[in-house]
């Protein structure tokens, strides 16, 4: 029997978005899955919404508020598939998503996560560009994968879980480091298929969404040092001279975004789409 999916979707006040996100899971080709809707204390018209979504392969979860990291612990706890896929309210995923993804575990078990690009739509539009490999090493500076990347679940049921203390962001490059770091010779295998299509809004930019404020930030580093100090001072024994390089790339990338050619290049291809 073919292995089944529990793709969790996070819903905080996204009600607008989520029918749009469950008929993008309704249309996959691969058949075997079940979809938790995880109500996070929303506002709004996501109960409703829900209701009327629910069958016997899409279930409604509710909880008080905790955060996307809550959510997404509340819901894969009610899972009941062999692998995970997180997946946010406001996105979308391509039909060929699950087949592709699922083949991958079926041609060899041992892997750890599946990835792909992921084309952003809404405010603005762009394909991404991800790394095809890449070291632990270079996870620690940075996360590599974005949350809608596929698992299996026994590694949740061992214990590797979403911090819920981090509610500033970061939570999901805060797994794959507990993850990978905890499983770091199975394959973490990137698919030639944009498994989902990531809104943006325009009341978020490109560099708010990479750099964050600066106490957010510190926060989120200093949570996530703390946490794995061991494994940060195994591949970076100064954690200052750490946060130099984090910030001289970060300033670097934001020096490039607000370039004239670059704008020059982004108002061109806006013009032209």
């Amino acid at each position: 029997m073919k292995n089944k999916v529990s793709i969790i979707v996070p819903c905080f006040n996204h009600a607008k978005y989520l029918e749009e996100c469950i008929q993008s899971v309704m249309n996959q080709s691969y058949t075997n899955w079940e979809c938790i809707i995880l109500d996070d204390g929303s506002t709004d018209d996501t109960a409703v919404v829900s209701g009327k979504l629910e069958n016997d392969k899409i279930r409604y979860v509710y909880q008080e508020n905790k955060g996307l990291s809550g959510a997404r612990n509340t819901g894969i706890r009610n899972a009941s598939g062999d692998y995970i896929l997180p997946l946010d309210a406001d996105d979308t995923l391509n039909p060929l998503a699950l087949e592709k993804m699922v083949a991958v575990f079926d041609q060899n078990p041992d892997t750890l996560i599946v990835f792909s690009d992921t084309v952003t739509f809404g405010h603005t539009s762009k394909k991404s560009n991800l790394q095809e490999t890449f070291t632990l090493r270079e996870l620690l500076l940075g996360n590599k994968l974005y949350c809608t990347s596929m698992f299996a679940k026994k590694y949740f049921d061992e214990g590797i879980t979403y911090d819920e203390k981090l509610r500033h962001g970061f939570e999901d490059w805060e797994f794959w480091i507990q993850l990978i770091s905890s499983h770091r010779n199975q394959p973490v295998t990137k698919i030639d298929y944009v498994v989902f299509n990531y809104r943006s809004h325009p009341d978020t930019s490109m560099i708010k969404d990479i750099t964050g404020s600066n106490d957010k930030k510190e926060f989120i580093y200093h949570a996530v040092y703390e946490k794995h100090k061991a494994l940060f001072h195994e591949f970076f024994p100064s954690y200052i001279a750490l946060l130099n390089r984090k910030t001289f790339y970060e300033k670097k990338l934001e020096n490039i975004y607000n370039s004239k050619p670059y704008r020059i290049f982004n108002f061109l291809k806006n013009l032209l789409r």
